[in-house]
């Protein structure tokens, strides 16, 4: 079903890097000084909403940015990040991402993920198994962390970081093992994240066996109604995710035990 939207995408995808180091684009803040947007993030939007209302005119839609939003008529949705990691796009770095997860009936079922800069898409219901899937925490070499965590003291952890300034490519780097036995990053532990940004990778995670485990402990490849666990369409836009993903199940569980789980007072 969401392969419908591959074209859309790389057409999306051919735009944002034709107009990446334009002098000419405007960007705004949001919600503080260093969440930003702009007219490229509104109009892949807008070419993403477009085709989605064009193939499946009665799905629901939820997008990043706010007012085009529009309620499910079948059980289905689309969940739109038209482009994540627009500091390092305004910053001229060229890592970012295009992002769409599809819901049905309030499980997380496919995802579209793409890197404009390198031309590559990647749809999660292509995905191949992982050749030396990771079993202990132990094993561990690279992972994925952003600002949450950058002056937390992670006891224990001699890894290397890898701390990208956008999660949804950090996300596909979790699950990605095209040409290697394992994925590029081992785990990532992320907070302050939106459901568009993290419901296409779920769907690769779900692929490979993994998870994403939030700091309530819910593994969101595990859930049987997403809607439900973040409090309906209302609470899902303010849900903030804080989070360790792995495509190792195992990995993601021990991770969350070490450093996600709050203690309770004595």
């Amino acid at each position: 079903m969401i392969e419908r939207l591959l074209q859309t995408v790389s057409e999306v995808a051919q735009y944002q890097r034709r107009v990446f180091n334009d002098e000419n684009t405007v960007f705004r803040t949001k919600t503080d000084q260093f969440d930003f947007v702009s007219e490229v993030d509104v109009r892949s939007q807008r070419m993403i909403l477009s085709a989605i209302e064009r193939y499946f005119p009665a799905s629901g839609i939820v997008a990043e940015e706010v007012g085009q939003d529009k309620p499910s008529q079948d059980g289905t949705w689309f969940l739109v990040d038209p482009l994540d990691g627009t500091a390092n796009f305004k910053a001229g770095i060229p890592l970012w991402a295009i992002s769409i997860g599809l819901v049905k009936n309030g499980v997380i079922d496919s995802g579209i993920i793409s890197l404009p800069f390198t031309g590559e898409t990647f749809c999660s219901n292509d995905g191949a198994p992982i050749a030396q899937p990771l079993k202990a925490v132990s094993d561990a070499q690279f992972y994925g962390i952003d600002s949450t965590f950058e002056n937390v003291s992670l006891e224990g952890l001699t890894l290397k970081r890898r701390q990208l300034g956008a999660a949804v490519p950090t996300l596909l780097w979790c699950c990605d093992s095209r040409y290697r036995p394992r994925p590029r990053l081992d785990f990532a532990l992320m907070g302050k994240g939106s459901f568009w940004d993290v419901c296409g990778a779920i769907s690769f995670l779900k692929q490979k066996g993994g998870a994403l485990i939030d700091a309530t402990g819910q593994d969101f490849t595990d859930c049987s109604d997403v809607f439900q666990a973040l409090g309906g369409l209302n609470g899902l836009r303010t849900y903030n995710f804080r989070y360790v993903a792995s495509a190792s199940k195992q990995v993601a569980q021990d991770v969350y035990q070490r450093y996600l789980v709050i203690p309770e007072e004595p």
